[in-house]
């Protein structure tokens, strides 16, 4: 009789004991699957290396965003024909902080004879502010255009010469909000063409979207037929005739500089 009872006494602690380590083992499990992951370091936000304070401001109501042809925001139109420029790094942004219609502030230098402002600082509806975190050397931008793609016709009526950040006019801005780049040389030889009020074809590549249309015009006129070829922006410098000793040397090749 004690022997049937030790051994019933140890298969029931046995059992215990084979419990409490399954129960331990389990809740070790459950507290290790409970354990949020480890947040990722948050972005840092690096802040303005310049004040921007003293810069002069000018307010009004954005009302059309500047693209490249290659559909990169590079300034802004303000309703009353204020051309605001800024980095590429401002223009991905701004899109995020103002549209259309909406009222903006701009830290930024005044051209003096042009209604040009090379923007450092934009500040939006919303209360968010974007800002130049190192302010570039030159405030000189080429165009960034793309060599191929489809065309993109533009027909309309002229608003207002397209400046650069130099003050030097480099295409126009279409009441449509269209914006045609011909480059300095094109639009000082077709000026007549380029006044605001005048109607005018163009076409060429560049992109059409969200946030408006821009091309590199590489036929214009004041109608379809009047328009003539010219050299869009981004064309490349002419090479050596066919037949000559440079003809075929491809630059920046083994065999030419």
């Amino acid at each position: 009789m004690d022997i049937h009872r030790r051994s019933s006494c140890r298969l029931l602690a046995g059992v215990l004991v084979a419990g409490s380590l399954t129960a331990g083992c389990a809740h070790a499990a459950s507290r290790g699957g409970a354990q949020p992951a480890p947040a990722a370091p948050a972005a840092v936000q690096l802040a303005p290396v310049f004040d921007m304070a003293p810069l002069p401001v000018t307010t009004g109501q954005l009302a059309q965003y500047i693209l490249t042809p290659a559909g990169q925001v590079s300034g802004m139109l303000l309703a009353d024909g204020t051309q605001v420029f800024f980095s590429h790094d401002l223009g991905e942004e701004l899109p995020a902080i103002a549209r259309p219609g909406e009222q903006v502030t701009v830290n930024g230098l005044k051209g003096i004879s042009q209604p040009i402002v090379r923007a450092y600082a934009v500040n939006g509806p919303r209360g968010r502010r974007i800002a130049d975190v190192h302010p570039p050397v030159s405030a000189t931008a080429p165009v960034d255009s793309p060599s191929i793609g489809p065309d993109v016709p533009v027909d309309g009526t002229i608003l207002a010469p397209l400046y650069d950040m130099q003050g030097k006019v480099q295409g126009v801005i279409m009441r449509d909000h269209s914006v045609v780049y011909v480059g300095e040389k094109n639009a000082a030889r077709l000026g007549a063409w380029l006044r605001p009020g005048a109607t005018l074809h163009a076409i060429g590549t560049g992109v059409t979207g969200d946030h408006g249309t821009a091309i590199n015009a590489r036929e214009i006129g004041p109608d379809v037929n009047q328009a003539i070829h010219i050299e869009p922006t981004d064309a490349p410098p002419p090479g050596a005739f066919p037949g000559s000793a440079g003809y075929d040397v491809i630059p920046g090749g083994s065999s030419g500089e």
